[in-house]
């Protein structure tokens, strides 16, 4: 049995030294270079082509680098691999942060004020508080109710919203497309932390836009594809949201052509919400290797047929 490795190469290499401490006696190998494909039985993937899964003829788990599965094209896997995603404390805590910052900048307006110092002007402007500023959660999942949680425990008053009802402490759960409606109907910011399925894609558009407040604030740390791009700009412009901070896009790196970059209102962060940290997750691919091979449960299996 042997270990395929389909990310890049940096990473690759990253991976390979620390599963290898872990597991001396596997062979772990960085795709192409596969020496018998056929022994090949579990892989760990980010963003592979997209036949990769038919490389190898034995293969039983498909393990995510990351916390997502969008990336390993669901849909054409075979019903019989297992799949299985990282969930990293790390992970986690670093989306919390990520958020908290848009959240906070847009709050008390450093946009504006990194606009006006090019002028030197010199123009106070009104701020909400924590106590007074509403956060709507689209995804109550591993991660996004963790930082549903943790803004709940600094004082925001936090919607959230998914596909099931969940019970997570002073953070109000809605479902549905009633309950979207009521989920963000007083809110200030929308936070998108949900999973990418067919159900998803395509979210973040203008009927959705239509049902906020007027200058609600978007923050997408999702999927690229939850939004529909040409809806924000045009709410942008209609004044529906005031602000957009996005981490995740459609094509990466963004085109340079992209209109995003020329609209102020919008902030961009290329991808860096939260990445995995390969010493905090490695012993969950170390482990699923072992349980695989011992014919046990694996650890943050994934359903096909939901997606996540």
């Amino acid at each position: 049995m042997s270990i395929a490795l389909l990310l890049n190469r940096a990473r690759a290499e990253e991976w390979k030294v620390e599963i290898n401490r872990h597991l001396p006696e596997i062979k772990v190998e960085i795709f192409p270079e596969i020496e018998n494909y056929e022994e090949v039985e579990f892989a760990l993937c980010w963003k592979p082509e997209a036949d990769y899964f038919t490389y190898f003829p034995n293969l039983k788990v498909i393990q995510s680098g990351g916390a997502g599965i969008d990336h390993l094209f669901p849909n054409d896997i075979p019903s019989h691999l297992h799949i299985c995603r990282i969930i990293d404390p790390m992970l986690k805590s670093d989306m919390f942060e990520h958020v908290l910052t848009c959240v906070m900048h847009s709050m008390k307006k450093f946009s504006t004020y990194i606009e006006e110092k090019e002028n030197k002007d010199w123009r106070p402007l009104l701020y909400k508080s924590i106590g007074e500023t509403q956060v709507t959660i689209l995804g109550l999942g591993e991660i996004g109710g963790y930082v549903a949680e943790r803004l709940v425990q600094l004082g925001f008053n936090v919607n959230g919203w998914s596909n099931s009802p969940k019970n997570l402490q002073g953070v109000s759960s809605f479902t549905g497309i009633e309950g979207l409606s009521a989920a963000i109907e007083d809110t200030d910011f929308i936070v998108n932390i949900l999973p990418l399925t067919d159900a998803t894609k395509g979210i973040l558009n203008c009927c959705l836009f239509d049902m906020c407040p007027k200058e609600t604030v978007l923050v997408n740390v999702g999927r690229g594809e939850h939004l529909v791009e040409n809806d924000l700009l045009d709410a942008i412009a209609e004044k529906k949201i005031a602000e957009a901070y996005l981490d995740v896009f459609h094509q990466e790196p963004l085109p340079q052509s992209h209109p995003f970059w020329d609209c102020p209102s919008i902030v961009i962060t290329p991808h860096v919400a939260s990445r995995t940290n390969i010493g905090s997750s490695v012993l969950q691919v170390v482990d699923n290797y072992r349980r695989m091979a011992e014919g046990r449960p694996l650890r943050n299996e994934v359903s096909l047929e939901k997606g996540y």
